[in-house]
């Protein structure tokens, strides 16, 4: 058995619809070390970053999608970025992580935000429906539904060890489409394959999460066939150069503002948590750049 992380991609070989199973536990406690999350707080990143995951898979395109959940409270939105080939970041804003800790935070959701950019990074899809629920599966369902008109279920969950609270014992997903010529006996069996799903924690095994057997579930009568099988990384595209282009669409009275100081700037990423310093030459080259 495998229980590294993956990403498993199928269709019905009969039957029009389309199914992923995922499991992203290591990489998203990779991504929770980065940030320092805890708790609740990482168990929200991992789920809403599943369902990112979920729609990119669905991109014709080598672009990205980011999806934004916001929320009323102490956290007050979680944004994960994602690829069809399974590279994931995400984020909470760093204050409200320190402020919250380990402790569940009380939040209200508010909306799902979804955007999608092509392989050149242009726009090419945006939307912001109202968050139905805290569930992140019920959120990507609710916006494919009213968003996309395409019919779906959806089940993603995460779970923070007990004992380290900066571990998660499991971060995992389904999802299935039903494809618009899906026949109604078809749909109405597959509701019912997933009203009788083992529930999620019970596929955990010692050795690691069971996707295999989440698939096995999943499948039901159906024949599948295995379009693609993906090991999901942590990656965040930021670096130095990208840091001066963002500066370098700042005004000129900005510019001057920052290097009143005359010390070094350290600016560090909101996704992977890295630092860069700007240095006080970085200011001034930008600065004759306009000139």
């Amino acid at each position: 058995m495998n229980f590294k992380d993956r990403i498993i991609r199928a269709t019905g070989k009969k039957t029009p619809f389309r199914m992923i199973v995922a499991d992203m536990t290591a990489t998203m406690n990779e991504i929770g070390k980065q940030h320092n999350a805890k708790g609740f707080a990482l168990k929200l990143l991992a789920e809403n970053t599943i369902a990112s995951l979920f729609l990119s898979s669905g991109l014709k395109y080598a672009g990205t999608v980011t999806f934004t959940t916001s929320f009323a409270g102490e956290i007050t939105k979680i944004t994960s970025d994602s690829t069809p080939m399974g590279l994931v970041r995400a984020m909470i804003p760093q204050d409200e992580l320190l402020t919250v800790g380990a402790n569940e935070p009380a939040i209200v959701p508010q909306n799902i935000s979804v955007i999608k950019l092509n392989e050149r990074g242009k726009r090419v899809h945006e939307s912001i429906i109202e968050a139905p629920s805290i569930s992140m599966g019920q959120n990507l369902a609710t916006y494919l539904l009213q968003s996309e008109q395409v019919r779906s279920a959806v089940g993603i969950e995460a779970q923070f060890n007990k004992e380290d609270p900066s571990k998660l014992d499991y971060a995992a997903g389904f999802y299935i489409e039903a494809f618009p010529d899906l026949e109604e006996k078809d749909i109405n069996l597959l509701e019912v394959i997933v009203q009788n799903l083992p529930k999620f924690h019970e596929l955990l095994k010692p050795e690691g999460y069971d996707l295999d057997e989440l698939l096995d579930q999943l499948r039901g009568p159906y024949d599948l066939d295995i379009v693609r099988e993906l090991d999901p990384k942590a990656y965040c595209p930021c670096s130095k150069e990208r840091t001066l282009a963002t500066l370098a669409s700042l005004k000129t009275e900005d510019l001057k503002d920052l290097r009143k100081d005359g010390k070094d700037l350290e600016v560090t990423c909101d996704f992977c948590r890295k630092k860069y310093t700007i240095t006080m030459q970085d200011l001034d080259d930008l600065i004759k750049e306009r000139k």
